[in-house]
């Protein structure tokens, strides 16, 4: 295994431990409790305290006193997999599958780092821009694991992630911009944006692992000479 790929896998799998660890360590501050089901995930990015809604969903309320530390977490998701998500494209066969999807990862990877540059309070345009990054990903992730012929288990991994998180992102988009709690599936707007945005993470942690693993393959020894 080249160099460049495994430091690929170390990036993607720094960044999920990094991502969930903030997340924990930023909802615990929150004075009054923060709604894993109700709260948006970018909430814990919100500068401001008070009651605070996206869209037409219905307000909840903000206050996250570790705020910058979140929005640090964000650009360093973006950063993180963007450059590990790169770097592992060694592992896809060539073709246009590896070439779409690898430009659609590296959209993706810059509008995390969005995310985490503009929070929603400050300025809700380019953070909403932003957050599609999670349907990006999801195309990305799909494109990629249809090119892993050969791997089937990463392959249907893939393949169940991306629909999981483009189904979940266009109900939790159709529910921010109508006010239609229904459609968040009886789980939150905060609960459905995580089936939209969690999934990824455990492709990235497949493919990840399948870079640590898959050892070079071995080069053809010469045919003995009778």
């Amino acid at each position: 295994m080249r160099t460049r790929e495994r430091w690929g896998a170390l990036l993607l799998l720094a960044d999920t431990v990094q991502f969930f660890l903030v997340q924990i360590v930023v909802a615990a501050a929150w004075t009054t409790p923060y709604s894993w089901s109700r709260n948006w995930i970018s909430d814990l990015g919100n500068t401001g305290c008070g009651q605070f809604a996206i869209s037409q969903s219905a307000p909840e309320y903000v206050c996250s006193p570790r705020h910058d530390l979140m929005n640090v977490s964000f650009v360093l998701n973006g950063v993180l997999f963007l450059i590990g998500g790169l770097a592992l494209m060694g592992l896809f066969p060539a073709g246009r599958l590896r070439t779409w999807g690898r430009w659609l990862l590296a959209v993706s990877g810059v509008l995390k780092i969005l995310v985490g540059l503009a929070p929603e309070n400050v300025n809700a345009g380019l953070h909403l821009l932003g957050a599609a990054n999670v349907p990006v990903g999801a195309v990305a992730i799909l494109l990629l694991s249809l090119a892993l012929r050969d791997r089937p288990p990463v392959r249907g991994l893939g393949v169940v992630v991306a629909v999981i998180s483009l189904g979940a992102a266009f109900l939790s988009t159709a529910a921010q911009a109508s006010g239609n709690l229904a459609l968040t599936l009886g789980l939150g707007n905060g609960g459905l944006e995580r089936v939209a945005d969690y999934p990824a993470f455990a492709w990235m942690i497949a493919v990840a692992l399948l870079a640590l693993t898959a050892g070079r393959v071995p080069a053809r020894r010469p045919a003995p000479v009778a």
